[in-house]
């Protein structure tokens, strides 16, 4: 695959840039990165390749349509970045990505819509999908708090044999 006169001219750059990037911008690149790494790690073809369907950022090997999201700790936010009435119907399947903690988890879109439907708050919207692997957080009476319910659904879907 051959490279724009643009991304050629970027080339000598790419490796200098890093340590000049912002937060947002750091999250952009390793949103673009992440989407790489799961693409070729799984064999996928990166959306655009195959016909262009939007909504979904990839199609596997198995023809589902894959919405990818990538997360770090460069953020200051523990939510993964993520609109459900934006994504809604687009994808068969959310692969998230924590670039720091190297773990990816494929949750079936059905899953996303129920946990988005059963966790809406009245007059506040929904509920985040919130994501803490380092989740210590003490309840009011000091216990060590139960999991985030998104977090729970991470771990039930997570990709144990993933590595990168």
């Amino acid at each position: 695959m051959g490279l724009s006169q643009t991304r050629n001219n970027l080339m000598p750059f790419a490796k200098d840039i890093i340590p000049y990037l912002d937060k947002n911008q750091v999250a952009s690149y390793v949103g673009a990165v992440a989407e790489m790494i799961l693409i070729e790690h799984y064999g996928w073809k990166k959306n655009g390749d195959v016909g262009n369907e939007k909504g979904s950022d990839a199609i596997g090997v198995n023809g589902l349509k894959h919405e990818i999201k990538a997360m770090s700790y460069e953020t200051k936010t523990p939510y993964v970045a993520y609109k459900h009435a934006v994504k809604k119907g687009k994808y068969d399947v959310l692969s998230i990505l924590h670039f720091d903690e190297k773990r990816v988890s494929h949750i079936p879109s059905k899953e996303i819509t129920r946990f988005i439907n059963e966790n809406k708050k009245p007059g506040r919207g929904t509920k985040g999908l919130r994501l803490c692997f380092s989740d210590e957080l003490l309840t009011m009476a000091g216990k060590v708090r139960e999991k985030s319910k998104f977090m729970k659904l991470f771990l039930k879907y997570e990709d144990k044999t993933f590595k990168f």
